[in-house]
């Protein structure tokens, strides 16, 4: 009898180290707490967590450290554009001075997938006057938090708009709560923010002050992604001058219909992540993707359909195989 209870026991234990050997800790780079794809790993990792799958820890570093710190191994997950991922491969753009041994690293990366439920925005003031990228001349504006690849995209946009940055334009490496409180007391005309409609900085901002979106222009979007790295991946969003009343009740001003600009935002893993756990992960995002859209209104556009397309990585074998499930890829 005792010796019937001790290997139950045993085989009960066997059972609790296997499952426990299998709930890996996954950490999460997202870009900041603020962005959509933030609300989607904690979305995420409650999930999993719930289903008893890997444990996802969410931290947030930015694009190009939260692709440098996975390269080192330190993340296991790390959220990216694709033209900046692309950039990263061929040691250009931000990444121009990266080590080879990092570089190589980058190389071997896969994506998960891919959503396109964000954009880059601009605000300014209402008491700015400003209403088009050329009325920035003379003007300051925040370009994005420090060490991001929002800059140098805005720093782009106004060069194919005529304009200097840090000459004809006071730009600024800022993060959102330091622009906003920055136009509220005056010292700042704009900022460039990123995220979905409606975006938390922008709707909280727009309760203590009035704002109004400003649109980069069609023809000058075109040159921009002729002159930029990996222009291949931008593209302009047009959001309805009725989504904006909607979301923001009428605080954010707009010209009718408002452009941002975009790209897929990929998460991305080494080539060393196992294919089960790969699976595991992407399963347990999108088999749950309406609870997640549910979750917050920034991810009312999460689409499976964005989760295999214009990526500048290959597809993860895990993640594949998923998406070969689901009939997207072949």
């Amino acid at each position: 009898m005792h010796i019937k209870q001790l290997l139950s026991a045993s085989c009960l234990s066997l059972a609790v180290l296997a499952a426990q050997a299998s709930a890996k800790e996954v950490i999460v780079s997202a870009v900041s707490p603020t962005s959509d794809d933030y609300a989607l790993a904690v979305a995420w990792s409650n999930i999993s967590a719930r289903e008893k799958g890997e444990s996802l820890t969410v931290v947030d570093n930015g694009t190009i450290k939260g692709l440098r710190l996975l390269a080192t191994d330190k993340v296991n997950v790390a959220v990216i554009g694709s033209p900046h991922f692309k950039d990263a491969t061929l040691r250009q753009g931000q990444f121009s001075e990266d080590p080879d041994r990092l570089v190589e690293r980058y190389k071997h990366m896969k994506a998960l997938f891919a959503i396109r439920s964000s954009a880059g925005q601009y605000l300014v003031t209402e008491k700015s006057g400003i209403k088009a990228f050329a009325d920035f001349k003379g003007r300051s504006l925040a370009v994005g938090r420090p060490g991001g690849q929002a800059g140098s995209v805005t720093a782009g946009l106004l060069k194919a708009t005529g304009l200097e940055p840090g000459k004809d334009v006071d730009t600024q490496y800022i993060t959102y709560s330091e622009a906003f409180d920055q136009m509220a007391n005056g010292s700042l005309d704009g900022t460039m923010v990123w995220g979905s409609v409606p975006q938390a900085a922008v709707d909280n901002a727009s309760r203590t002050m009035k704002l109004r979106f400003v649109s980069p222009d069609p023809a000058v979007f075109e040159d921009f992604k002729r002159d930029v790295t990996s222009g291949e991946y931008f593209s302009l969003k047009t959001v309805p001058a009725s989504r904006i009343q909607s979301a923001y009740e009428g605080r954010v001003e707009s010209d009718g219909d408002v452009r941002f600009w975009t790209f897929p935002f990929m998460f991305v893993v080494n080539d060393t992540m196992d294919e089960e756990t790969a699976y595991r992960i992407t399963r347990s995002l999108w088999e749950h993707v309406e609870e997640i859209r549910s979750t917050t209104s920034a991810l009312a556009l999460l689409d499976i359909d964005d989760a295999t397309q214009m990526l500048s990585a290959d597809l993860h074998p895990g993640a594949a195989r998923y998406f070969r499930e689901k009939g997207l890829i072949q």
